[in-house]
């Protein structure tokens, strides 16, 4: 049987990972039926509902640090784990490892040298016979001269037989990086597109008229690759002014947040600033699990938010959302799939916003014209990946529910 380890960050608490890493995992077990999939994460977790180095409080702590002293103390913190911890943990999974896949989410930025450095430790661990594959990652611009330089040594040592990306900036970026022409370079989009199909029992009934996926604008800033947002809105007051308007409306509303611990702080500080009055016909919910972050969204007749993944899994489900763009890649993502118009920047006021909603919601199912199409460029890219390039027999499948990452060893 081969095996097939994906190597991300899957067991996040931003469950918008968790969502790509099961949904790839599912895809490719629809591609290679035979095979077995474990998943690597390269933040050193081992499950859903561990911490990583940056998260929580930590992260509001580490973000107040000066530049010069956030990459020494993060660098010396990765590689004290990686000695430690990972390195024997990560030998020992990928010893056995047919193929290795990269992939999911927004792997190659270079903030602080955080995921440059730990892409170059993986790389590291693997094993000499080890077929590596980039699949669908997204890639930011912005490098400094280390990361570059780190960046450029991962590709070296791994050596990827194949390289994707998951939209046309990702490609100009990693192009840019040296790491392949852009002819070598192909495009499969997010994995999670695809995630009603894992998840579709979760779709059948509205709760709601609204859900608003709350974030940490302060956690957002750090990775910002656009305008301060600081600078672009008013921070959580956007969320509180938005509940009050769309209750003034009479519509249902539901709090959420990606699961993110940072973001559920923030959530609990909306609630908190809207009171007892203020939460009436109002929801609250935070997702422990990829399902439940699902079930929520999959639940609202419209959605509203930052996280990127959260719009996606919206987009999966046919559900119209409003993507407030604080990254480029969140706007890249509306693009990508049509939905230019219902991207807004930071400073968009609470009733531009639920102008959009409404007009997103008028349009019903016209919107997700390009829904089937990227869901087949998505398929097609992955039984070509392992049907050819890496010469495993490939075999299309009807999709089923793949299993969640809870409890995977």
């Amino acid at each position: 049987m081969k095996h097939v380890v994906i190597c991300a960050v899957p067991y996040s608490d931003n469950l918008g990972d968790a969502v790509i890493a099961e949904t790839l995992g599912h895809l490719i077990r629809q591609a290679v039926p035979d095979c077995r999939v474990s998943f690597l994460d390269i933040a050193g977790r081992t499950r859903l509902g561990e911490q990583s180095l940056k998260k929580g409080r930590l992260m509001r702590l580490f973000s107040r640090l000066p530049g010069w002293a956030r990459v020494p103390v993060l660098t010396m913190a990765i590689w004290l784990k990686y000695r430690r911890q990972w390195r024997v943990r990560w030998q020992q999974q990928l010893a056995d490892a047919d193929v290795v896949v990269v992939g999911g989410g927004q792997l190659l930025c270079d903030v602080d040298l955080n995921f440059p450095l730990k892409l170059y430790l993986l790389a590291r661990c693997l094993g000499k016979n080890a077929r590596v594959a980039l699949v669908s990652v997204g890639v930011a611009a912005g490098w400094s001269r280390l990361g570059r330089y780190l960046v450029s040594r991962f590709f070296a040592l791994a050596a990827p037989q194949y390289v994707s990306v998951r939209d046309e900036s990702s490609r100009r970026n990693i192009v840019g990086l040296g790491a392949g022409e852009a002819c070598d370079v192909a495009i499969i989009p997010d994995p999670a597109i695809l995630s009603a199909s894992l998840y579709a029992e979760h779709g059948l009934e509205k709760r709601w008229d609204v859900g608003i996926c709350v974030s940490d604008v302060e956690s957002l800033h750090y990775n910002a690759d656009l305008v301060s947002v600081a600078e672009q809105g008013g921070g959580l007051g956007m969320f509180v002014e938005l509940v009050h308007k769309l209750r003034q409306g009479g519509q249902r509303v539901v709090l959420f947040t990606n699961g993110a611990e940072e973001d559920n702080l923030a959530a609990a500080a909306v609630r908190s600033r809207l009171g007892a009055d203020g939460m009436q016909g109002v929801d609250f919910m935070l997702p422990a699990s990829p399902a439940e972050l699902a079930s929520i969204i999959a639940a609202c007749h419209s959605m509203v938010g930052h996280r990127m993944h959260a719009n996606i899994i919206a987009f999966s489900f046919g559900v119209p959302s409003v993507g407030i763009v604080w990254d480029t890649k969140v706007a890249s993502f509306f693009k990508l799939s049509g939905r230019g118009d219902f991207a807004v920047r930071q400073n968009a006021s609470a009733d531009d916003v639920i102008e959009r909603l409404a007009c997103a919601r008028s349009l019903g199912a016209a919107q997700f014209k390009r829904s089937a199409r990227l869901g087949r460029d998505i398929t097609q890219g992955l039984a070509l990946l392992f049907g050819q390039t890496l010469a495993l027999p490939a075999a299309p499948a009807t999709l089923r529910a793949a299993p969640s990452l809870e409890g995977t060893p």
